[in-house]
């Protein structure tokens, strides 16, 4: 016979037992009070603001920026995108644009978007470049540090 007919024979004659449960706490136990603070198992904290549980967090929500040209706030992801680059939500950065084109300036607009760029670039090369000349210099005053300290162990040994 098999166990699920055994049980059910065991329910109906009234012999069945049922399940313990193990580690149940009520929610009598952990009603919180307006304003209480908390920090749960995982690290977070945690406020009641309203009658609701809130999230403490020490990163602004997203969408904290806005608009240089409308002040509208930075929600959508094509927004986020144009905000880094240019400062602007996407349709003031399309106006924009499109002003400059009907004004016949947009390609040398263009260009000297290029040349900052170019000039960025420029300067994280060369300090690139300078960082690896340094550690190159260090190279070399280690080899020295090390001459002196090996004279130094000798010195010791006799």
């Amino acid at each position: 016979m098999g166990k699920n007919i055994k049980k059910i024979q065991n329910m109906l004659t009234g012999q069945h037992v049922k399940s313990v449960q193990v580690g149940y706490t009520s929610k009598a136990d952990s009603q919180r009070k307006e304003g209480e603070q908390w920090v749960d198992a995982r690290g977070r904290s945690w406020k009641i603001k309203e009658g609701k549980r809130k999230q403490i967090t020490k990163v602004p929500p997203r969408g904290f920026d806005k608009c240089k040209s409308c002040t509208k706030l930075i929600l959508k992801t094509h927004d986020q995108q144009t905000y880094v680059r240019m400062g602007k939500c996407y349709h003031c950065q399309l106006n924009f644009e499109v002003d400059l084109k009907a004004s016949g300036k947009w390609k040398e607009w263009v260009a000297s978007q290029e040349k900052s760029r170019f000039v960025a670039i420029k300067k994280e090369i060369e300090q690139a470049l300078e960082e690896a000349n340094m550690a190159k210099a260090l190279k070399a005053d280690r080899s020295v540090v090390n001459a002196i300290n090996n004279a130094r162990q000798k010195g010791q040994i006799k």
